[in-house]
C-alpha cells in the first residue's frame, strides 16, 4: 500500500469518534487523530516518533508488565487484539479498551475507548483477581513482594483508593507494622513511619478489628469522640477515608489489609469491601503456603542432614574416621565395573602394620588406637584424586583402592605410603624390623574385564602381602 492510499485511508478513519492511532512499524512512525491526542496529551503535529510517547506508561492490567508504545503495536495488540491496556499519564491513570486491525504488513490501526461502565470494571477486575490468584499459587520466598505490591495496586485502583496497603502483627499481638504499601501518583507514602506501632495507640481500632475485623470510615472527620486517638493519626496521614479487613490464619488474627482515600471522601461500597477482602484472603492463603513451603523444606533439609550423617555413620570406621569395610566392598566393586567398561587398569593395596599385636601389648590399647588413627591419616593424605580410597579392612589391617593405576604408578605410591608412615614417626620399641611403626604392603594391578570379581583382587593383594610379611616385612611386594 503506497503512501497515498493510505493517507487516503488515515482520512477517513482519522474522523472515527473515539481515538485512534496508525502506526508504521516499518518508518517506526504514528498518527493520532484528535480524540487520540487529547486522551494521551499527545501534539496536534501530522507524524509522531517514540518520544512524543515517552511521558505515558503502559501496562497489563492482568499482570505486571509495561510496555513502550512499539511493543504494544508489534507484540501485546498483536497477540491480544482485543484486550484492556493501563496508561498511566501524569496526571491520571486510564484503563481502556484497545483493537487492533492490520493494513498490511508494517501498517496497524488501534483504536481505543475509556471503559466506564460497572459491567466492564467488573469483568477487569475478575481477570485482575484470576491472575493475582495464579501468581500467588506458587509463590517463592524471593517474589512475593512484588506480587503482593500489584495485589495491592489493582485493589487501590479498582476501589478508586489512593493509598492501599498490608499490615502484621507481631507474635505476640502487641505491635503492628506495615509490610507493603501502594501509593497512587502524588500521594505520600507511610510505610516507613509506620514500623513497630502499639497497638494500645489506636485503642478504638484496635478494638473494632478484634471483635468484628472490618474498620470502615466513610468520613474520618465523623469519628466518635473515642476515637479521638485513631482521627490524630488519619488526619496526620492526610486521610479522609478509610477500609481496613483484617486477616486470619488458622483463626487467629494476623494483621490487616486496608485502602485510603486522600484527595477526596468516598462512600464505601458493600463491593468495595467484598473486593478487599477477597484480595486479603488470597494473600493470606499465599502467605499460609509459603510457610508450609518453608516447613517442608526445613523438614527436609533435616532429612538429607540425617541421611547423610547416617550414611557417614555406616561407611565410616569409628575410630579411624575413615571408610570402613563396608564402604571399601561396595567402592571396590563399583571400581572395578566402572574401569573394565573405561578398559583401564586398577590397583589394589594391602597394608597390614608389623607386630601390631606387641604394640599394644608394650604400650596400652590407648596408644594402640591411637597409632591406628596416625595410620590411617597418612594413608589417607596420599589419597588426593577422586576415586582413590583409603579403608580400615579389619583390625590393624588397611586397603587402598587406586582407580585408573597402572602397576608402576601403583609402586610408586606405596613408596610415598612409607614415607608417609615413616615421617609419622610413631614409635614402636618391641618390633623386630624397626625402632619405628612400620607397614608390610601387598598390591594388584590389572586390567578389570566384565566378568572380573571384587574377591579375585582382595585374594591376590592378600597373597602379595603374605609375601611381604614372610620375607622380612617393612617391604613392598606385587602379586605377579
Amino acid at each position: 500500500m503506497g503512501s497515498k492510499p493510505t493517507e487516503d485511508v488515515w482520512s477517513t478513519v482519522k474522523l472515527i469518534p473515539f481515538a485512534v492511532l496508525l502506526c508504521d512499524t516499518k518508518k517506526q512512525t504514528f498518527q493520532a487523530n484528535s480524540h487520540a491526542q487529547s486522551m494521551f496529551d499527545l501534539p496536534s503535529q501530522t507524524t509522531l516518533k517514540n518520544s512524543d510517547f515517552k511521558h505515558l506508561t503502559l501496562s497489563s492490567p492482568e499482570s505486571k508488565k509495561q510496555f513502550t508504545i512499539e511493543q504494544l503495536f508489534e507484540k501485546y495488540l498483536v497477540i491480544n487484539t482485543n484486550c484492556h491496556v493501563c496508561v498511566q499519564k501524569q496526571t491520571k491513570g486510564l484503563l481502556l479498551n484497545a483493537k487492533l486491525a492490520q493494513l498490511n504488513s508494517h501498517l496497524y490501526i488501534a483504536t481505543f475507548e475509556v471503559i466506564e461502565h460497572n459491567e466492564d470494571a467488573q469483568y477487569n477486575f475478575d481477570k485482575i483477581i484470576s491472575k493475582i490468584s495464579t501468581d500467588l499459587i506458587d509463590i517463592q520466598i524471593n517474589d512475593i513482594d512484588t506480587h503482593i505490591e500489584f495485589a495491592l495496586k489493582a485493589i487501590g485502583t479498582v476501589c478508586h483508593a489512593d493509598r492501599s496497603y498490608l499490615f502484621k502483627f507481631s507474635d505476640d499481638g502487641q505491635l503492628m507494622r506495615n509490610t507493603h504499601e501502594w501509593v497512587n501518583q502524588g500521594i505520600q507514602p507511610f510505610k516507613d513511619q509506620l514500623q513497630h506501632v502499639p497497638k494500645t495507640s489506636l485503642p478504638y481500632f484496635t478494638n473494632l478489628m478484634d471483635t468484628t475485623h472490618l474498620f470502615r470510615v466513610n468520613d474520618v472527620a465523623g469519628l466518635p469522640a473515642k476515637a479521638t486517638k485513631e482521627k490524630q493519626e488519619l488526619k496526620r496521614e492526610g486521610i479522609q477515608s478509610v477500609l481496613c479487613i483484617g486477616l486470619r490464619y488458622d483463626k487467629d488474627l494476623v494483621g490487616f489489609i486496608g485502602c485510603d482515600c486522600v484527595k477526596q471522601k468516598r462512600e464505601w461500597t458493600d463491593l468495595d469491601l467484598i473486593r478487599l477482602k477477597l484480595v486479603g484472603e488470597i494473600i493470606t492463603n499465599a502467605f499460609k503456603n509459603l510457610n508450609y513451603k518453608q516447613e517442608l523444606q526445613h523438614i527436609q533439609q533435616q532429612l538429607i542432614t540425617a541421611n547423610h550423617k547416617l550414611n557417614q555413620l555406616v561407611n565410616t570406621d569409628s575410630l579411624t574416621t575413615i571408610a570402613n569395610r563396608r564402604c571399601f566392598d561396595k567402592a571396590l566393586e563399583s571400581e572395578i565395573k566402572r574401569c573394565a567398561r573405561a578398559k583401564q587398569p586398577v590397583s589394589l593395596i594391602m597394608c597390614d602394620i608389623d607386630f601390631f599385636k606387641n604394640y599394644n601389648d608394650s604400650y596400652g590399647h590407648q596408644k594402640g588406637d591411637e597409632a591406628l588413627v596416625k595410620v590411617a591419616a597418612a594413608l589417607k593424605s596420599q589419597c588426593r584424586r577422586e576415586g582413590d580410597l583409603t579403608a580400615r579392612y579389619g583390625g590393624e589391617e588397611f586397603a587402598v583402592i587406586l582407580p585408573a593405576t597402572n602397576e608402576q604408578d601403583c609402586l610408586q605410591f606405596t613408596h610415598l605410603i612409607q614415607q608417609a608412615i615413616k615421617a609419622a614417626g610413631i614409635k614402636h620399641n618391641n618390633s623386630t624390623v624397626s625402632e619405628y611403626l612400620t607397614l608390610s604392603i601387598g598390591f594388584y594391578s590389572a586390567m578389570p574385564y566384565k566378568n572380573s570379581t571384587p574377591q579375585c583382587f582382595i585374594s591376590k593383594a592378600d597373597q602379595a602381602l603374605y609375601t611381604a610379611k614372610e620375607t622380612g616385612r617393612n617391604k613392598v611386594c606385587q602379586f605377579k
